[in-house]
Formats: structure tokens, sequence, C-alpha cells
């Protein structure tokens, strides 16, 4: 390739100018009051230098490692001998919700735009308020924290206002996946009894509690069993037919009418 000497200066610069990794995500999503991480990195850098600009009103929030605002809740993250230059924000809130641009001082001043949604999580269980189960029949509550592009630190179960202590308690299970967008609790109980009536809350760590009222009522009794006490019943009556009519004798047949 035949150039002149203008002409290679340029290409070399070229060839080292600094370069933004594209393989840095630009679509962050954090939960409100949770720290947010915005990664900016940046090839071949140099001597040049890397700001953080708030793209809404173009306020410079950080140049190098040095913090340019008041709002002690943005820093920035730089590690020597490393290319990443992240933006921290603490505490963030839904008004932070926006686009952040990371600037290299370069001529003309290049930049990558990083969009940031801060999302407040509300929880809450299904089928809620109330849920009515048999005796001897399983359990199952499920509880649902959405938006939540990260699970919880924690989410605690509670029964009648003290937390279940599931590790000490066999009878009783809980389970916690994230799935896209959200974070799933589920409390099993294999086989619940009287006991396991009353209130429940599933209490994440970055949201308010959700509740359900569990109702467990007693089995009705086998089909058999019922069907030989409608027998006895019948009997007795077809027995009060035939007697003589004393009196006695007709106030017990009335009364064995009332009791069925």
């Amino acid at each position: 390739m035949d150039l002149d000497p203008a002409s290679w200066s340029d290409y070399l610069n070229t060839l080292f100018d600094p370069v933004f990794d594209p393989g840095v995500t630009s679509n962050v999503s954090a939960v409100e009051g949770q720290t947010a991480h915005l990664v900016c990195r940046v090839n071949n850098l140099g001597t040049k230098t890397v700001s953080w600009i708030r793209h809404r009103d173009t306020h410079i929030l950080t140049v190098g490692s040095f913090t340019y605002t008041s709002d002690h809740r943005f820093s920035a993250l730089h590690r020597e001998g490393t290319n990443e230059w992240t933006l921290q924000i603490r505490h963030p809130v839904v008004d932070d919700t926006g686009l952040y641009e990371c600037q290299v001082s370069t001529k003309p001043i290049r930049a990558y735009l990083v969009s940031l949604e801060v999302v407040v999580p509300r929880a809450g269980i299904l089928r809620a308020p109330e849920l009515h189960t048999a005796e001897g029949e399983a359990l199952n509550l499920t509880c649902v924290v959405s938006p939540s592009p990260a699970a919880p630190e924690y989410i605690f179960w509670y029964h009648r206002g003290e937390v279940i202590n599931y590790e000490s308690d066999r009878s009783v299970r809980v389970s916690v996946r994230q799935e896209e967008g959200r974070t799933v609790s589920t409390l099993l109980v294999a086989r619940a009894t009287l006991g396991h009536s009353g209130r429940y809350q599933c209490a994440p760590s970055n949201t308010e509690r959700a509740t359900i009222l569990v109702h467990v009522f007693k089995a009705k009794e086998p089909a058999a069993m019922q069907t030989s006490s409608a027998t006895q019943t019948q009997q007795y009556l077809s027995a009060c037919l035939i007697l003589p009519t004393a009196l006695l004798l007709r106030h017990l047949c009335h009364l064995a009418e009332w009791v069925t």
C-alpha cells in the first residue's frame, strides 16, 4: 500500500485509536436501592481519558477516577492495568433511568451509550388473598417477585408472624428460582394439617411482604362410613313405623326424623 508520510501517520493513528468493546452490554436493569454498575471497556486507550456523562442534561459525572458531581451516589471504578471503566450508582432511584455516555477524549470525542432502567419490584402470592385446602392434601404457596432482574439477597417465609425455619422443620420445603425478569419462591407442605392454617407472608429483601390467609379444613368422612350411617338410620326409622303407637315411641321416631 503506497501512502505518503502524512497518510501513513493518519493510518497508524487509526490503527491504534481507542476502540469500544462491543461485547459489553449496553442495556442495564437495576433494582431501586441496589447498587448499579455501568461498564465501559475501551481498548487502545493510550494517554486518553474516559469520562461518564449523563445524557439527559449532559452533566459530567466522572473523569478518569475522579468524581465531578455533588451527588455522592456516583463514582468511577477502575483497576490499574485494565481497560474497564465502570460508573457505580449507589441507591439508584427510578429517576436515574436513562442514557449514560462513556466518552473518550479523542478529537472528535467518541462515545458509547449505556441505557439504565431502574425498576421497583413487587411481591405477590398466587391465589391470594385466601386459600382453602383439605387436611392431608398438599399445601403449595408460590410467591412471585417482579420485575426482578437479579434475585433478592433473601426471601423469608412467615407463618402467623414467625419466620419458618424449613431446615429444622422437615414437613416444609422452600425453593427459589430465577426466571426471565422475575424471582419465584415456592413453599410446599406435603400433607397439610389443621395447624398449617393461618396467615403466611413472603418477605423478599428488596420489596414489601405479600400475604395470604390459608384455611385447612377437616376432611369429610369416607363414603363407605357415610353409607353405613345412613343405612342404620333408615333401619331405625323403619322399626319406628311398625312399633305400637305409644306416645313415647312416636316421640322417638320424630326425633330420629329430625336427626336425619
